[in-house]
């Protein structure tokens, strides 16, 4: 594998595209991870998003319908600049030890990387304000100005939908001066920011993964009702609003394979309790079994969690398999939930979801009226 400074470059970006890479080593990731997790688990979901005329935009749309994402809407009606006719690529390369490096145009730009779009269609607010929730990612912000992101996050609140925050690996970049309002405006708007201890000290400056969280929530004005920190093997951290709470999870034990993927599929069960108003601490159970039965396979997109796998994982706490039972911790009188009964709850709340995604299909011939869920612009 290259060096960092030879592989984060164009070149080395335009010979990688210049290879003839067999299809078979192709895969969808990024939001796709969190698109597939959350109809995996039951929800209607769909993406706005720009994708090009060409060959990995067609892959992609075939990924996303069989795996049941309902809806695709394009960012732009009509591609008026020459980059939008291509769907954006990237490169994931490994070592022999597994050491995993990324090479695309999110890493020289120029931004933003969807140039041309500065302002959204009436068919986008459509979609927007017809679904009860919206995921941002941060990488949003390589793709578009600020401003048509907050665009879309006001039209979707307009008809009273959630908003999903999660600034992922592009953290560090809100330190710029421009990114870091634009930042602080989106989120003011989010009722849901999730992010990892890093991206935490990234955004807010605290390197205390709770002190983090609760900057977060007691910022002047901001809607935000839960921030969510993602801990990795140490499970979750979750600060609440109203009523002000906090609740620690510990992690389910899992043989890892790799974690690429994780934090997207835990966000779709994150959302799926939030919205559906499923209590904290099954809801941290469910979204710590997504994350756990995805880091079981390798890689993204597709090898996601699966609703097996997942079933699978809760089962066993809920038997009292676990060699290592899972609780979850409450500030209240420091309560605390062993993994039994929460893994029993997390099941309920998994098939209840499952059966009535099945029956809306059904009921619908396969297609869905009002939706979950809409993937943010992208």
């Amino acid at each position: 594998m290259p060096a960092v400074e030879e592989l984060k470059t164009p070149e080395y970006l335009r010979h990688l595209q210049q290879q003839d890479t067999d299809q078979s080593l192709w895969e969808v990731g990024a939001s796709c991870n969190f698109l597939i997790a959350a109809a995996r688990l039951g929800m209607s979901c769909g993406a706005v998003a720009n994708l090009g005329d060409d060959v990995y935009g067609e892959y992609l749309l075939d990924i996303l319908e069989a795996e049941g994402v309902s809806h695709f809407q394009p960012l732009a009606p009509t591609a008026f600049n020459e980059q939008l006719r291509e769907t954006l690529l990237c490169f994931v390369l490994i070592d022999s030890l597994s050491a995993h490096a990324f090479c695309s145009r999110y890493d020289f730009g120029p931004w933003p990387l969807l140039p041309g779009v500065d302002c959204l269609p009436a068919d986008v607010h459509k979609v927007l304000q017809a679904s009860r929730a919206m995921f941002v990612a941060g990488c949003c912000f390589d793709e578009l100005p600020p401003a048509v992101i907050m665009e879309a996050v006001h039209s979707h609140r307009s008809t009273g939908g959630a908003v999903f925050f999660d600034p992922g690996p592009r953290s560090l970049t809100f330190r710029d001066p421009e990114r870091k309002k634009a930042l602080h405006a989106l989120l003011d708007s989010t009722d849901v920011v999730l992010m990892t201890e890093e991206e935490a000290e990234a955004v807010t400056e605290i390197s205390d993964a709770e002190e983090a969280a609760w900057s977060i929530l007691d910022r002047p004005g901001a809607v935000t009702q839960w921030c969510v920190i993602k801990l990795g093997g140490e499970g979750a951290l979750l600060c609440a609003k109203s009523p002000r709470r906090r609740y620690r999870q510990s992690s389910l034990q899992v043989d890892v394979a790799d974690t690429v993927g994780c934090g997207d599929s835990f966000a779709a069960a994150v959302l799926m309790g939030f919205t559906r108003g499923h209590s904290i601490p099954a809801t941290l159970a469910l979204a710590n079994a997504v994350g756990g039965a995805t880091a079981m396979g390798k890689g993204a997109g597709r090898n996601v969690a699966t609703l097996e796998a997942v079933q699978g994982l809760l089962q066993r706490e809920a038997t009292g398999a676990s060699e290592q039972p899972v609780v979850c911790t409450s500030s209240e009188d420091q309560q605390i939930v062993s993994g039994q009964p929460l893994a029993h709850e997390a099941l309920s709340i998994l098939q209840q979801s499952v059966n009535r995604h099945s029956w809306r299909r059904s009921s619908s011939g396969g297609h869905h009226g009002m939706r979950e869920l809409t993937q943010g612009v992208q």
